[in-house]
């Protein structure tokens, strides 16, 4: 651990005596300033790559579920996905190649958060299992949950496209 030391003073210092102490201290106070920049900065350079790391597992798990179950996961007519369905999905984590448990519930969320899978939430009638069956109606408080959550994903985009005008300004 790093003691941080105690001046003490038992009478002030003149002003002259201040400003010596101040002049020597700067340089050490300018290294520290300049060393919390760069420690800031590297620990942005590690999140932004820890995210991009995230992502790239992402799409591999995508594709995986794209390949494995193309009547259920198809990016081109996306359907709604039956409740658990990540439950009916662990029995086939067991082939090669084949993503994690924690991957491929992080490709779910991506996969369900999509702005076009709530749409097809809203919009649709049933939920559909791996073979591209209907599993299950769709209830309107299902439907319900799906607009809000939409609607709060596009007043997001919406504020963080409002926030870049105003920074580019």
């Amino acid at each position: 651990m790093t003691e941080k030391l105690k001046l003490t003073i038992k009478k002030p210092l003149s002003l002259n005596k201040q400003s010596q102490l101040f002049q020597a201290l700067k340089p050490l106070h300018e290294q520290a300033k300049k060393e919390k920049h760069q420690d800031l900065q590297q620990q942005r350079q590690n999140e932004r790559e820890a995210k991009q790391k995230k992502r790239e597992e992402i799409k591999v798990a995508l594709r995986w579920l794209y390949e494995q179950f193309p009547a259920c996961f198809n990016p081109k007519d996306l359907k709604p996905l039956k409740l658990n369905i990540d439950k009916d999905l662990f029995s086939f984590l067991e082939k090669e190649n084949s993503p994690s448990k924690v991957k491929l519930r992080d490709a779910l969320n991506y996969f369900t958060s999509n702005v076009h899978y709530l749409k097809a939430i809203i919009n649709g009638t049933h939920r559909y299992d791996l073979n591209g069956q209907q599993a299950e109606e769709i209830t309107q408080e299902q439907k319900d949950f799906a607009q809000n959550k939409l609607e709060k994903i596009l007043q997001s985009i919406k504020t963080k496209n409002q926030h870049k005008i105003k920074s580019s300004s």
